[in-house]
C-alpha cells in the first residue's frame, strides 16, 4: 500500500499540535498549583498507594502503560520509539523492543500474555511475541497517527483508532482487515472493549463517545457531555461504567447499558489524559496535564488520593491485574510504581 508523504507529514504535525499544546497547558497549570507530593484527602476504606520505586530507561515521553495478564510484565511505549518491557517488581528491564519509526502511543497484552500490540505515529500497528521479544507482524491500514489500540477478551479481534477519523477491526488470526467503523467527525483518541466482549466504546476529537455493537461493529450510541476532546476511555471491570477523560479538565462516568451520566469528577487543572479503574472498580486512577496522579473513590466520586511526584504531565496510568500495584508514566520519562499498604 502506496502512502502520500503528504499524508504522513499531516499525521506528525498532528501529534506535534498535541504536544506543544500539552506542554503549554501544563507549563501554565503548574505555576498555579502545587499540591504536597502526597496527599491522603478522603482514604474511607481501601489500600493506600505509597511509591515504591522509578523506572527509568526511555529518553523521551513514556505515553503508554500496561501490565501483562498475569502481571509479571510491565510494558512502557515512548516517544524515543521504543517498547520497554519490565520486571517491575524487581525494577530490570527485561528487554526493549524496536521496529517503529516514531511515537509509540498505545500498547495491548494479547489475553493469553504471549503477544503484545502496539500503536504509532508511524501509522502502524505491530505484533510483538513477548517472550522471545520478537516483531511478529505489522498492520498498515491507516493514514494518520494510530492513537489506541486494543483486544477483545476473545483474543481474536484487535481494533486500532487513529487520527484519521477511523477505528479498524483487524482479524488476528489471519493478519486481515475485517471492518473499518467510521463515525467520528475528527480524530479518534482512545478505544476499549468492554469485558463480556460485546461492546466497543471510542472517544474522539470531535466530543464525543461512541458505542459499537460488537462483533461487526455496529453503532449503537453516541454520547455528547465534554465540552472539549475525549483523550481516554476506560470499562469498569463489571462491564457496566465507563470513565472518560477529557481536555475538558474533568473525568466523566457513565452507565454503559442507559448513556446516563453518574458522577463528573473535577479536581484536574488541566488537561486529564488517562484513566483506569481497579481491579475490583472500587477506585478510578488519573493522571493530567497538571503533572499529577489522583485516585477517586468510584461509589461517589471523591478524591481520595493526589501525588504530585512527576515532573512532567502524566500520559498514561495503569493497575497491575492483583490491585496491588499502580504504574504512572509521564513526560518526564519515568514510570513510577506506586504500592498498595493498608492504612
Amino acid at each position: 500500500m502506496r502512502l502520500s508523504w503528504r499524508w504522513f507529514l499531516l499525521s506528525s504535525l498532528i501529534s506535534l499540535t498535541f504536544a506543544i499544546a500539552l506542554q503549554d497547558r501544563s507549563q501554565v497549570a503548574h505555576s498555579q498549583i502545587q499540591p504536597p507530593s502526597s496527599e491522603s484527602l478522603n482514604p474511607q476504606s481501601g489500600p493506600l498507594f505509597i511509591l515504591d520505586k522509578t523506572l527509568e530507561g526511555h529518553t523521551s515521553w513514556v505515553g503508554s502503560l500496561k501490565f501483562s495478564p498475569d502481571g509479571s510484565i510491565l510494558a512502557s511505549g515512548s516517544r524515543d520509539n521504543t517498547i520497554n518491557l519490565w520486571n517491575w517488581t524487581s525494577g530490570e528491564l527485561i528487554r526493549t523492543l524496536l521496529g517503529h519509526s516514531d511515537d509509540v502511543n498505545s500498547l495491548a497484552f494479547s489475553p493469553d500474555g504471549q503477544g503484545l500490540a502496539s500503536a504509532s505515529t508511524d501509522l502502524t500497528v505491530k505484533l510483538w511475541d513477548v517472550n522471545q521479544g520478537i516483531l511478529t507482524g505489522t498492520r498498515l491500514g491507516h493514514t494518520f497517527a494510530v492513537r489506541g489500540v486494543t483486544f477483545t477478551p476473545d483474543g481474536q479481534t484487535l481494533a486500532s483508532a487513529s487520527a484519521d477519523r477511523s477505528i479498524i477491526l483487524w482479524d488476528v488470526t489471519t493478519e486481515r482487515e475485517r471492518r473499518t467503523l467510521n463515525w467520528h467527525s475528527s480524530f479518534v483518541w482512545s478505544v476499549a472493549v468492554s469485558p463480556d466482549g460485546n461492546t466497543l466504546v471510542s472517544g474522539g476529537y470531535d466530543n464525543t463517545i461512541r458505542f459499537w455493537r460488537m462483533p461487526k461493529g455496529k453503532r449503537w450510541r453516541s454520547i455528547e457531555g465534554h465540552s472539549s476532546p475525549i483523550t481516554a476511555i476506560a470499562f469498569s471491570p463489571d462491564g457496566q461504567t465507563i470513565a472518560s477523560a477529557s481536555a475538558d479538565h474533568t473525568i466523566k462516568l457513565w452507565d454503559v447499558n442507559t448513556g446516563s451520566l453518574k458522577s463528573t469528577l473535577t479536581g484536574h487543572a488541566d488537561w486529564v489524559l488517562a484513566v483506569a479503574f481497579s481491579p475490583d472498580g472500587q477506585l478510578l486512577a488519573s493522571g493530567g496535564a497538571d503533572r499529577t496522579l489522583r485516585l477517586w473513590n468510584v461509589a461517589n466520586g471523591s478524591l481520595r488520593t493526589l501525588f504530585n511526584n512527576h515532573q512532567g504531565r502524566v500520559l498514561s496510568v495503569a493497575f497491575s491485574p492483583d490491585g496491588q500495584a499502580l504504574a504512572s508514566a509521564s513526560a518526564d520519562q519515568t514510570i513510577k510504581i506506586w504500592r498498595a499498604t493498608t492504612p
